[in-house]
């Protein structure tokens, strides 16, 4: 994927070591935490850092691609793909909690989606959220995808299984 996307607000850029303090920050905060499989409570400064050492790795491996939310020169959040063995690429962000409901997370998903479609050819992108996650349903249906089932996904946050509602989108939608 390309290493930068821009938007009409926001800068879509590889992560830097820079972006590890304020992504520690953001992400240590569990309104965000819960709401996210992967992304552990409390998150540490060390977190931020190893993950962000991992980036250039699963970019080059073609296994991941996050981007950094980039508003004005401040981090604010991450929006990715990550290819699965199955050839279905599925999409993820987050944003700080300061920049909820501002249409960061439909924006940099619309780049992001439009990104994965012609750099590989994405038939199918995947999707889902926590059945309580509201804000999130609605990023993803502005974005087009479509609910297909529901699963209990772990939540490395909540340390437990959590009800999370499976969507679709099809090349064809985009």
């Amino acid at each position: 994927m390309q290493e930068e996307l821009k938007t009409e607000r926001l800068l879509l850029r590889p992560l830097r070591e820079t972006d590890a303090e304020r992504l520690a920050a953001l992400a240590d905060n569990w309104n965000v935490a819960r709401m996210l499989s992967r992304m552990p409570f409390p998150y540490t400064l060390d977190m931020a850092h190893e993950w962000i050492g991992k980036q250039t790795a699963l970019r080059a491996g073609g296994e991941e691609h996050a981007y950094a939310l980039d508003l004005d020169g401040d981090f604010i959040g991450s929006c990715g793909v990550q290819v699965h063995a199955d050839g279905t690429h599925e999409i993820g962000y987050w944003v700080g909690e300061p920049y909820w409901n501002k249409g960061y997370a439909s924006e940099a998903g619309a780049a992001v989606l439009a990104a994965a479609v012609a750099r590989f050819g994405a038939a199918t992108l995947i999707s889902g959220h926590f059945a309580e996650n509201h804000a999130s349903g609605r990023v993803l249906t502005k974005l087009g995808f479509r609910y297909t089932g529901e699963e209990q996904r772990w939540c490395l946050a909540r340390q437990e299984k959590v009800h999370c509602l499976t969507m679709r989108l099809a090349r064809m939608d985009v």
